[in-house]
């Protein structure tokens, strides 16, 4: 339960002890926040009755959500409160987690310069579109939240139970494409070899390539299109956890791979052979590096309040941003080369102008929690925002991000993901009764909407 992250005992440089911790950890920081697992609807007998609950509450369709049927299948008529009672008590009692001391209140005026309004109702940006239970998505790292990508907007890639798994969402069918549980991938995936079990901390898919970090420096790459696959640890440190991976393309044209670590490195590699590249050291620990979409730039931001603006090629810092007030663990790129977002435990994500760093274009504060993803759409028109739990904010760009639409669902959020023409937004709702893949699609004006 997320109540009980402030019960940690720090934030990712203290994982020394983290293989003895992680499976206690990963069930708190993902535990049912409905705790169902003692309610008798769903603790039911194996057999007959378990074939029933999950057919009664498996996947939600779009056609069922607008005849009334919750998205997440939560049976809110046999529970003691409503849908909007347990709403305002999760908010209300919600415990952000946070490393630096600081005033909720001084980011009032910040914020108060840049108003954000809900897009209106009957004109949402993205629709419900699917719910599925058949994918379980999961985290080992309570801080680490970049674990769902999208290909298309019909194949998505979750980490569920340290393994890759492609959702297929126009035949609605799962498949392990790398497991890093111990074992090889199973039949009808792609065979990557046998692996020693991974705890993976962070993924990344795109163009046919798979890549997983994880807790004690690993990297794997595979090659779907191939089955290649490849193996190296990036780091020896005991605290040298893979926070967060990145592809991006050089000048040249050549793939590179970027790996964020909390060794306070970032580290290059050619994805077609895995030779390093490059090491570039930082101050504190690195949590997210992205590069820009001319492979020159690259947003640096870790355990620091500050973000770092630095030379690709040379590592050297060029700006330094400052305003939040914690520890940052997300960035992202506008497609144009010069906004890009930074999001902070301080509840905010903050956009930037590379030909005006003086200070943050936008403060757009979060609901309850930490700002743990973000993601541009390809066309750059929207920006998705995520919190640990329950809500996911999708910012209109073209409106000066001052419109929003806020996702709304009830659990942890592993990581979200646009597919590549905008059309499609997957989330990963990782929960032990309700862990599952949301799927919303692009609205068009004179759709039927479902908002929650």
């Amino acid at each position: 339960d997320e109540e009980e992250e402030e019960e940690e005992e720090d934030d990712s440089d203290d994982d020394e002890d983290v293989d003895e911790e992680d499976d206690d950890a990963n069930e708190r920081d993902s535990g049912s926040y409905l705790d169902l697992r003692h309610d008798r609807y769903a603790e039911v007998a194996g057999g007959a009755g378990a074939a029933a609950f999950n057919e009664a509450y498996g996947d939600t369709t779009a056609a069922q959500a607008r005849a009334g049927r919750d998205i997440q299948g939560i049976p809110w008529d046999r529970l003691q409160f409503t849908r909007e009672q347990y709403r305002e008590k999760r908010v209300s009692e919600y415990k952000n987690y946070a490393n630096l001391d600081f005033a909720p209140a001084a980011l009032d005026v910040a914020c108060a310069a840049c108003p954000v309004t809900p897009c209106p109702p009957h004109a949402p940006y993205f629709n419900f579109a699917h719910n599925t239970r058949a994918v379980r998505s999961n985290f080992v790292h309570f801080q680490l939240r970049n674990l769902v990508w999208a290909t298309s907007k019909q194949d998505a890639y979750v980490m569920s139970e340290n393994r890759v798994v492609h959702w297929n969402a126009a035949t609605r069918r799962a498949t392990t494409v790398l497991d890093l549980d111990g074992g090889a991938s199973g039949a009808g995936g792609v065979i990557a070899g046998d692996f020693p079990r991974i705890q993976v901390s962070t993924t990344c898919v795109r163009n046919g390539l798979v890549a997983a970090g994880g807790f004690a420096g690993e990297l794997v790459t595979l090659d779907m299109r191939t089955g290649a696959s490849r193996f190296l640890r990036v780091s020896n440190d005991d605290n040298g956890i893979t926070n967060a991976i990145e592809f991006f393309e050089t000048r040249s044209g050549s793939e590179v791979l970027v790996s964020a670590n909390n060794d306070m490195m970032t580290r290059f590699y050619d994805l077609e052979t895995m030779q390093c590249l490059a090491r570039h050291r930082y101050p504190w620990a690195v949590n997210y590096a992205v590069a820009s979409q001319c492979g020159r730039h690259m947003v640096v931001v870790g355990d620091s309040s500050e973000a770092w603006l630095v030379d690709t090629a040379s590592g050297r810092r060029m700006a330094k941003m400052e305003g939040h007030l914690d520890f940052s663990f997300a960035a992202a790129w506008h497609p144009n080369g010069c906004m890009f977002a930074t999001g902070n435990q301080d509840t905010t994500t903050r956009l930037w102008d590379v030909r005006h760093l003086g200070q943050s274009l936008a403060v757009l504060r979060g609901t309850m929690g930490a700002i743990r993803s973000l993601r541009f759409s390809a066309d750059g028109r929207f920006l998705a925002a995520a919190e640990p739990a329950d809500f996911v904010h999708v910012y209109d760009a073209a409106a000066g991000f001052s419109e929003v639409q806020t996702l709304d669902h009830f659990g942890e959020t592993a990581g979200v993901g646009f597919s590549p023409d905008g059309e499609a937004l997957f989330i990963g709702v990782a929960d032990l009764t309700y862990g599952s893949v949301l799927e919303y699609s692009r609205a068009r004006r004179g759709s039927a909407a479902v908002v929650v």
